[in-house]
């Protein structure tokens, strides 16, 4: 499982953006990332945040 660290930039106006700034499989790492951001970050129009990934589900037969 991996854990992407988001970064959100607010606009006034028109839609946010999103962009991927890192990933780990720990969460413990990707909750002291974020943490680390947030404690760096100068502008109060970014937010960072973690998402859980999981990779899709391949299927290798037909289910009926």
């Amino acid at each position: 499982m991996q854990y992407l660290i988001i970064k959100e930039k607010i606009y006034d106006g028109i839609e946010n953006s999103y962009f991927v700034v890192n990933q780990t499989t720990d969460i413990d790492k990707a909750n002291n990332m974020v943490q680390g951001y947030n404690l760096i970050k100068t502008d109060d129009t970014i937010l960072y945040s973690i998402v859980k990934y999981e990779s899709p589900l391949i299927l290798t037969q037909e289910v009926a």
